[in-house]
């Protein structure tokens, strides 16, 4: 983006007049110090161009540097929040598992005292069956041997 500066050599001898009062022609060794100015503020212009071009890159450079290392921070910061995660859900787990298996036991408890319960009156109901039945043949057989 390079621009040239040229000079109009007609504006700066009408403005010399006006200011000033003198007329100044194209030949004028002063015209000659005007060309030199221009010179080297061209060149000026050129090395501070070159050099805001340079900083510039320098700076774009720094730039997706600076971001490529925020991008790998945020990338490692979020790993360690999805294994944090991790953790936590699989403690979770763990700790459902424990309860549904303290929760198997209890039930395996409760099942196995109401069948124990369910088998004792079985037995006392058919031991008293057979106590009655028992007495009952007895006094049967009692009456028919007699």
């Amino acid at each position: 983006m390079k621009t040239e500066v040229v000079l109009d050599f007609k504006r700066i001898t009408a403005e010399v007049a006006a200011r000033h009062g003198m007329l100044v022609s194209q030949d004028d060794p002063a015209m000659l110090l005007v060309t030199m100015n221009e010179v080297v503020l061209q060149q000026v212009f050129r090395n501070i161009e070159a050099r805001t071009e340079e900083i510039v890159a320098g700076l774009e450079t720094g730039f997706r540097s600076a971001q490529r290392e925020a991008l790998g921070s945020v990338e490692r910061e979020a790993r360690k929040a999805g294994i944090a995660v991790r953790e936590e859900i699989q403690k979770d787990i763990d700790a459902g598992r424990l309860h549904a298996r303290e929760l198997i036991v209890e039930l395996n408890q409760t099942y196995t005292r109401s069948a124990i319960r369910r088998w004792v009156a079985i037995g006392v109901v058919a031991a008293s069956g057979l106590l009655v039945l028992g007495v009952g043949l007895g006094v049967l057989l009692a009456r028919v041997l007699k």
